[in-house]
């Protein structure tokens, strides 16, 4: 019989103080960070968007190992990707915070952009991982060497790879319209406004691709509406057209047919968009 049980090791605290992410505070936690290349904080924290219990979340850029704490807080192991791309990754106290700390090879966005940087690629094929690297990179806030953050931002612009991104994501919001109008003419109803509402969540992604905001987690949308104007598709817009659900008296065909077609508006301004890009 599966009996399971909890020990807890480190008990976290109910209220947690903020700790000081200046790098020589930092670096009295990681001193091993000094060897980095460069230094940066990333994600939720950086964005602005973080809640009370966000992970800190740092990358590191290093040729060689860090020499990185070891204590009853941590733990760390190797990852890789299919393209060949290898990290480092430690998670683990600082303060009263937890850090999620990632040590990269100094040249990993120049491997990750090298097919984008020669040419126009159509469709975005870098995996997942490699994807979620690639946007939190270009929101880092530096903490150690500034002007390598400058570089791997003007690498990133100089690359065909957001639109790439933008027109794989059309793809697939495109393959989702399909679905629906099959389930329409078929009388799955429910499952073509699940369809619709798939296929409006990619377009935007597209569509924020496109105006270079690269997160892909979804529970950033609005968020990153929010941040990002430019993309044509505002919080109210989305919120009304796809978040609010049935309007009253609308059937779930109805509703699937309406957000399939404001979806249908768009893609087509993103067609006239990747047309007109250089």
């Amino acid at each position: 019989m599966f009996n399971p049980n909890v020990e807890v090791i480190v008990e976290q605290p109910s209220v947690l103080a903020q700790p000081d992410l200046s790098f020589d505070a930092v670096l009295k936690r990681f001193p091993g960070m000094s060897e980095a290349t460069a230094v940066c904080m990333t994600g939720s924290t950086a964005a602005g968007w973080g809640n009370t219990f966000s992970d800190i979340d740092m990358y590191a850029f290093a040729d060689g190992d860090l020499d990185l704490p070891v204590d009853e807080t941590m733990e760390t192991w190797q990852s890789s990707d299919p393209s060949g791309v290898r990290w480092t990754i430690w998670m683990g106290a600082y303060g009263d915070q937890r850090v999620d700390l990632r040590v990269w090879p100094t040249d990993t966005l120049a491997t990750v952009l090298a097919p984008y940087l020669e040419k126009e690629v159509e469709f975005c094929n870098t995996g997942d991982f490699l994807q979620d690297f690639v946007y939190r990179l270009s929101i880092g806030v530096p903490l150690k060497n500034e002007a390598f953050f400058k570089e791997m931002r003007d690498l990133l612009h100089g690359s065909s790879y957001a639109r790439a991104l933008a027109r794989f994501l059309k793809a697939d919001a495109e393959n989702c319209l399909t679905d629906v109008m099959g389930q329409l003419d078929s009388g799955d109803y429910k499952t073509a406004r699940v369809s619709a509402g798939l296929a409006a969540g990619f377009m935007t992604d597209a569509a924020l691709a496109l105006s270079g905001e690269l997160c892909r987690r979804k529970k950033w949308l609005l968020r990153r509406l929010e941040s990002t104007p430019q993309s044509g598709i505002g919080v109210d817009e989305y919120r009304t057209m796809v978040l609010d659900g049935l309007r009253p008296g609308e059937s779930d065909a109805d509703c699937a047919l309406r957000v399939a077609r404001w979806t249908q508006s768009h893609i087509v301004r993103l067609e006239d968009a990747f047309l007109s890009a250089p």
